[in-house]
Order: structure tokens, then C-alpha cells, then sequence
């Protein structure tokens, strides 16, 4: 690094929250800034960053261009207008080598406020429901470069969203080692989470429709009538978790689903666990597979884009999207196999540790990205 420059970059996000997105951009932010490069962060702030908590952080009412910001219209083309403006004011003050927006309303943003400044764009497609690729590419072709984590998402952006092959790149997440979970810790936890019961799935998830968590009750209740003894546990807080908790009182699973809300270490809960179930809609590149090999326990998902370049038969099982037969089917093989579920741990923690998963080794693919993206400029 002493021979190179340091860069400046500009790390935009809808809103800094919870979530996936969240932990990708202030993980790279974080390298970045330890490799002597400086980051500034820009979106609207939320719980996990804002300029509270950063002090090289830019507000931007970015929330309100998403559709996710409860707006009409009419207001979130205000929106834009007002966030191009702020940015545009703040970059002729602050000079950046490149402009990283992670989805689509802070591409918008930041491709009208960088007009005639000559600052190059990257943006990230980090998964959407399949309705909106198109409108993704049609904002997505304006950037200098599109990234997405998973090879299948590229293939999505080039076939229905009609971005250029050459402006496209594929590179993937780095996820943090998972700290040593003691023994003792581990089964207490697994024995409060159990009760009577025998296996312990878990789900790290938002309750949001994207991830599934109804298709996940009806599961649940395809497998606790010959399975009473399984209990299923949900990690994570959402829009969706009245209406969830009411579907699974329901559906008569309430006493074998465990809805545990935000938690602090998802790494203890996977730890405890026999065996990872994420049912999404869509994804990209999911950060909780990896973790659950981390963890050392076998993934059964749904096949969404980057999932089935995680997921095969050694670690697992891909199943359809929505299809609960083929979900309670993938599990039950796997509970009800004690060999080849133990199988399928080893494989899984093996996985774990190849380099595409390593944050130093993924972190540093960006930094190299990044210094080719500023010389073009």
C-alpha cells in the first residue's frame, strides 16, 4: 500500500439498517479505512450507522427515494431531486475517486448528482424480486460498473435487465470468521431452545415478505404432526412479525416455532442448532449460509440466485422456491439421518474456510476493483 495511493470513496446506502446490505458495506468500509483509504458513508442513517456513530458519514434523505420509504410518487421524485442536490453540493466540496451505491435509489442519486463531474459509479445489485431486474438494469446501465455477488444475479442483470456483459462484475462477500462459542454456553442455550424436544432448526432471517417466514410456518406444519419433537427457531425482527406469530397460532405451530426477535450473536444460535432453513423469495448472495457452515451444521434453502452456488448436496439441499412439500422433505431426509447429517457438518465447516468467503481475500478484490474504476476517471 505505501507505493499506491490512497483512495476516497463514497459508500452509499439507502438506509444504514439492519440487514445484509448493512453488514457488506460496513464491513468493506471498515477494511478499507484499515488499509489507509478514506470512506465516507452516505444514505440516510438508521441503526447500525449514522453520523452519530461515523464521523465521516453524509446524510441523505435516500430512504425516501425507495419505494420502502412510504411515499407517493410525487414525493420520492422529490426526493431524489433534494438527495442529487445535497450530494452534487457535497461532492464540488469533496472530491471522491469513485462513487460505490449499493442498490438502486442511491444509484439514481448519485449518477444525477456526478453529472459533468467526471466521478465514476459503481453500483451493486444485491437481489430483488424478479419484477424489478428490469428496472434495476434501466438504472444500473448509467453506472460506470455493475457488481453483484452472485454469477446467477449476473446472468439475471444481463438477460432481463439488459446491462452490458462488459459492464458487469461478479464478486462476492467476505464474511467474518465466527468467534469460539464455549461448550457449556452452546448446550444451555440448545437445551432452553429445545424444551422437550430433539432437533433444533434455525432460520436468520427479517420477517419480510422477502424471506419466506409463512412458507416456513406451512412447513413447520407439514413436519411437526409425524415430527413433534423438532422445534424451529427464527432469528430476527421485521414488519411482518405480528402477522407471522398470528399465522403460526394459526396453523397450530405456535408451540413448536420460537420467534427469538433481533439477537446479538447469531453465531451462538447457529451453534446450538442441527440444522440451517432459509425460505426466501429471492436473495443474491445470502450471508446466513455461509455463517451456518461457519457454524458447522448443513443449509437446507430455497433456489434463489446465488443459493445453489452455495448449496449442494454435500452441505445440503436446495428446494424450490414455495414449495413446502419439497422444504419439510429436504429436512426430514436430513433430521431423520443422523450419518449423513454428520456428514454434512464436516463438509459444510470445510467449506467455510475456501478463500471466497475470507473478508481479507473478497475485501481486496474491491480495493483492486476500485483502482481500476478511478483510473479510468
Amino acid at each position: 500500500m505505501a507505493d499506491r495511493r490512497r483512495l476516497h470513496v463514497l459508500e452509499m446506502q439507502t438506509q444504514f439498517g439492519m440487514g445484509g446490505i448493512s453488514r457488506h458495506v460496513l464491513a468493506l468500509s471498515d477494511w478499507m479505512r484499515a488499509e489507509g483509504h478514506r470512506v465516507t458513508l452516505g444514505g440516510t442513517s438508521a441503526a447500525w450507522a449514522g453520523p452519530e456513530t461515523d464521523s465521516d458519514f453524509l446524510v441523505l434523505p435516500t430512504k425516501f427515494v425507495s419505494a420502502d420509504g412510504g411515499r407517493g410518487a410525487a414525493r420520492r421524485v422529490a426526493s431524489v431531486l433534494t438527495s442529487a442536490w445535497m450530494l452534487r453540493r457535497w461532492l464540488v466540496a469533496n472530491p471522491v475517486d469513485l462513487i460505490h451505491a449499493h442498490e438502486s435509489a442511491p444509484a439514481l442519486v448519485a449518477n444525477l448528482a456526478r453529472a459533468g463531474l467526471g466521478v465514476p459509479l459503481a453500483v451493486t445489485y444485491h437481489g430483488s424480486e424478479p419484477e424489478r431486474i428490469a428496472s434495476f438494469g434501466a438504472t444500473a446501465r448509467r453506472a460506470d460498473l455493475v457488481i453483484t455477488p452472485s454469477h446467477r444475479s449476473g446472468e439475471d442483470l444481463v438477460t432481463v435487465g439488459q446491462v452490458p456483459r462488459d459492464k458487469l462484475k461478479v464478486l462476492g462477500l467476505g464474511v467474518a470468521p465466527q468467534p469460539d462459542v464455549p461448550d457449556a454456553e452452546r448446550r444451555a442455550l440448545r437445551a432452553r431452545l429445545l424444551g422437550s424436544g430433539d432437533r433444533l432448526v434455525i432460520t436468520v432471517a427479517r420477517l419480510m415478505p422477502q424471506k419466506g417466514v409463512d412458507v416456513l410456518i406451512e412447513a413447520v406444519a407439514r413436519m411437526v404432526p409425524t415430527h413433534p419433537g423438532w422445534r424451529f427457531a427464527v432469528a430476527g425482527d421485521g414488519v411482518d412479525e405480528a402477522m407471522l406469530k398470528a399465522l403460526a397460532r394459526e396453523r397450530g405451530v405456535d408451540k413448536h416455532m420460537i420467534f427469538l426477535g433481533r439477537v446479538s450473536q447469531p453465531h451462538l444460535y447457529l451453534s446450538a442448532s442441527d440444522l440451517f432453513l432459509l425460505t426466501s423469495r429471492w436473495e443474491a448472495l445470502p450471508f446466513t449460509i455461509v455463517e451456518a457452515f461457519r457454524a458447522g451444521i448443513p443449509a437446507v434453502a430455497t433456489a434463489c440466485s446465488g443459493v445453489v452456488e452455495l448449496i449442494d448436496d454435500d452441505v445440503g439441499a436446495v428446494v424450490p422456491i414455495g414449495d413446502v412439500d419439497a422444504i419439510a422433505g429436504a429436512v426430514t431426509r436430513i433430521l431423520t439421518d443422523d450419518p449423513l447429517r454428520a456428514r454434512m457438518a464436516a463438509a459444510a465447516l470445510e467449506r467455510s474456510k475456501l478463500d471466497r468467503f475470507d473478508p481479507d481475500w473478497v475485501h481486496r478484490q474491491f480495493e483492486e476493483t476500485y483502482y481500476r474504476l478511478a483510473d479510468r476517471a
